[in-house]
């Protein structure tokens, strides 16, 4: 398998957020044609920005491929030359865009008849799947609705674990560890069938590692859910994040740009914090475990132990009753390693490669390939480790140019091959011969012959 770069990474990680619930819902005999057919209708927007229309056929291949070789089997790139006609004259295509989008609402079977009629084209020229091919690989082909098309629907999910959605709140000012007054952020994960949080606590940052790590908390404590719901915002579009869900099986979903109260169930209970826990803090700082531990005891006395609004059960004792819808994380999982951020490094001719502003050695026999470097983003001092195909290689050492100054060389000769019957030829006694022979003196004749005298 060859090293993924970036662009097929993401290209994979897309591929996987398409196939959404097909990678862990559960889905009754029937349900998945009927996905498979539902999601061909949606446009679905390239990590390029092209938007494309996909096939229940191309969508199942995706399917198996996953399940066969995982994130690594996703990452086949497309035709290069996707998104440009090769049924439709580039004069022709153009002015079929451009009349499109003068009027979004216009027909396939009207944007032909013009073209037509205005006798750019001939009769039946130009076929309606070719012009819809050429429309949807430039994400022109739908028609937008009649007035507005946004609803908003309550709703419940059936079992614990089959959503947990994930969301940040700006919190209160607190005293950090080190006594500077910063800003807080309470980061929470809630389930959206029992409204109970497996994990929720106050940082002084709302970044991805952050984020991260209470995900992974909410991991240790209630398994994997089916799917993580979360806005946009740059933690949660992280590419870190996405292969994180891509390697539990995960389907990671976003809301929509601005669209925070697709959140209902999240934002309601933010609401509630505030109301019950938010006015009634002091006017100055606290301490920010402090500021913790006071929500901890609130989640577990009060909302954990009261009937929900919503579901009209206790949260706590709805949660323990569904114990057994979680899916617990696959056994020996190294969660810690699962959870290291990820950058892709070329190893200069020198053996190092460069992280944050710093050159590491690494092993002599990468030199020109692009291996990974995994880290701990919470963790400064913490050296990157070296991965290569997936597979761990090395740890890194950083670079001491006065050490390196006395040190032995290692010399790569190879290892000889026990199976090969040895030739006999010795390159250097070969060497030598041929030198010899054209150096040594020639010998002298024993019967020379005398000149006949006159």
């Amino acid at each position: 398998m060859t090293a993924m770069n970036d662009d097929d990474f993401d290209l994979a990680l897309w591929k996987l957020s398409v196939l959404g619930p097909l990678v862990s819902a559960r889905l009754e005999h029937g349900d998945r044609l009927a996905w498979l057919l539902e999601t061909a209708e949606r446009v679905h927007q390239r990590p390029d920005g092209e938007l494309v229309e996909l096939s229940p056929r191309t969508l199942e291949a995706w399917l198996y491929a996953y399940r066969k070789g995982g994130l690594a089997a996703l990452a086949r790139k497309t035709r290069s030359d996707r998104g440009a006609s090769r049924a439709i004259a580039p004069e022709v295509a153009d002015l079929l865009m451009r009349a499109k989008r003068e009027r979004p609402r216009r027909s396939i079977r009207r944007l032909i008849r013009m073209l037509e009629r205005a006798r750019v084209v001939r009769r039946a020229e130009l076929s309606r799947s070719s012009v819809h091919r050429l429309l949807a690989s430039h994400g022109i082909s739908t028609r937008p609705p009649r007035g507005p098309s946004a609803e908003r629907r309550s709703f419940l999910v059936e079992h614990a674990g089959d959503l947990l959605i994930g969301d940040a709140m700006h919190g209160p000012v607190v005293i950090a560890p080190d006594g500077a007054i910063r800003k807080s952020y309470l980061l929470s994960q809630i389930d959206g069938a029992t409204r109970y949080l497996p994990h929720s606590y106050f940082t002084l940052s709302e970044g991805a590692p952050h984020q991260e790590y209470g995900f992974a908390q909410a991991l240790l404590k209630a398994g994997r859910p089916r799917a993580y719901y979360v806005d946009r915002g740059p933690a949660y579009i992280a590419r870190s994040l996405r292969i994180i869900c891509g390697e539990l099986g995960v389907n990671l979903l976003h809301t929509g740009k601005q669209d925070c109260e697709a959140k209902g169930a999240i934002e309601r209970w933010h609401r509630t914090w505030r109301e019950e826990i938010g006015d009634e803090l002091p006017d100055h700082p606290l301490p920010l475990a402090e500021l913790n531990a006071i929500h901890w005891a609130w989640l577990s006395s009060e909302y954990h132990a009261r009937r929900h609004d919503t579901t009209k059960q206790v949260p706590r004792e709805h949660w323990l009753a569904e114990v057994g819808q979680l899916r617990a994380l696959p056994p020996g999982l190294d969660i810690d390693a699962l959870f290291l951020h990820r950058a892709q490094r070329k190893v200069r001719k020198d053996g190092t490669v460069r992280f944050k502003g710093g050159l590491f050695e690494v092993r002599p026999e990468l030199v020109g390939k692009t291996v990974e470097l995994r880290f701990d983003p919470m963790d400064n001092k913490a050296r990157p480790r070296v991965f290569l195909d997936g597979h761990f290689l090395c740890d890194t050492v950083p670079l001491d140019r006065v050490r390196n100054a006395t040190r032995v060389r290692r010399r790569n000769l190879g290892q000889p091959d026990p199976t090969v019957e040895p030739t006999g030829l010795d390159p250097i006694a070969q060497i030598l011969e041929q030198h010899y022979e054209r150096t040594r003196p020639s010998t002298p004749n024993p019967n020379p012959k005398t000149k006949k005298e006159d």
